[in-house]
């Protein structure tokens, strides 16, 4: 089906000034499809800042908590100090004092275990504290390459846009050129025909185009339907190499494809054109010499 397509590739732009729409209506589908990329990205950015408070306000509690335990804490060690010393007299002083020495002691044993239990806490809220502030350093990230990403995209509709106006303004230059050449071609077509062909080729002329311009309807149908595969391979070739994937857009598919097409049918037509120009001017001079010649060999 390739090599088909590009037998008749050359056909579809002699016809060029038939298609001035179709280029427009392909940028503003991909305009529009930009501006909805970037709509979307500020709403995830706009989530991932909402996320990002979350996580700070989270942060700042869990910061006031170990605060808190970590009062508890001096009061705790305080409050042994004070029943170790306290303890320390009632030995001293009181013979009677073992029971209460084992409650005391009973009550030092339970501090320190609630102590313990304290350090254990305060570890666990310093490591999820830690977690927080890399996932925050990670949503802060994260939401500085979306913005990157946001503004490099911009800027790449920008230039877009800018190659957009000028290979636009190239195609009608090129369209009207071909155009010109055309009408040109036409009217040495028509005067040859008018002059010489006729009178070589007699009644059969009028069929012969009519038939020839049949062919050439049904070849552009055909291709028609081929085009949209050509742009396809242009796509996936550009895809596939990590240098122009970036550059795998319809408007570029399009435009490569009609340059692939117009310059081998530009020079194929100067190059025919030029040897019909010289094939018709021998057949001139050699009816001339013939109309020359006859009266002479009466």
């Amino acid at each position: 089906m390739r090599v088909a397509a590009s037998h008749l590739i050359p056909i579809l732009f002699l016809f060029p000034a038939f298609f001035p729409s179709l280029s427009e209506t392909t940028t503003d589908d991909s305009s529009s499809s930009v501006v909805s990329q970037l709509h979307q990205f500020k709403l995830k950015i706009a989530h991932l800042e909402s996320v990002l408070a979350e996580s700070v306000r989270n942060l700042n509690e869990r910061i006031d908590q170990i605060e808190q335990r970590e009062k508890r804490i001096d009061y705790m060690s305080q409050k042994i100090h004070h029943l170790q010393s306290l303890l320390s007299t009632l030995k001293e002083h009181s013979l009677h004092g073992d029971q209460r020495l084992n409650a005391l002691e009973e009550e030092v044993r339970r501090l320190w275990a609630a102590s313990r239990k304290n350090n254990f806490d305060i570890h666990v809220l310093e490591s999820k504290a830690q977690d927080a502030e890399e996932r925050l350093e990670m949503v802060t990230s994260k939401a500085k390459k979306m913005n990157d990403m946001v503004t490099e995209q911009w800027i790449q509709l920008q230039r877009l846009q800018q190659a957009l106006h000028i290979q636009q303004s190239r195609t009608l230059r090129v369209q009207r050129q071909v155009s010109y050449t055309r009408c040109t071609f036409l009217k040495f077509f028509n005067n040859l025909l008018d002059d010489h062909l006729l009178k070589l080729l007699g009644s059969n002329v009028r069929s012969f185009f009519s038939r020839t311009l049949h062919q050439l309807e049904r070849v552009f149908i055909a291709f028609k339907r081929s085009h949209h595969k050509l742009q396809h391979s242009i796509k996936e070739a550009l895809e596939k190499n990590e240098f122009t994937a970036a550059l795998a857009n319809e408007e570029l598919v399009f435009y490569v494809a009609t340059a692939l097409i117009i310059l081998p049918i530009m020079m194929a037509w100067m190059f025919l054109s030029s040897k019909f120009q010289a094939s018709c001017s021998i057949d001139v001079t050699y009816m001339h010499s013939q109309t020359y010649t006859s009266p002479e060999g009466e």
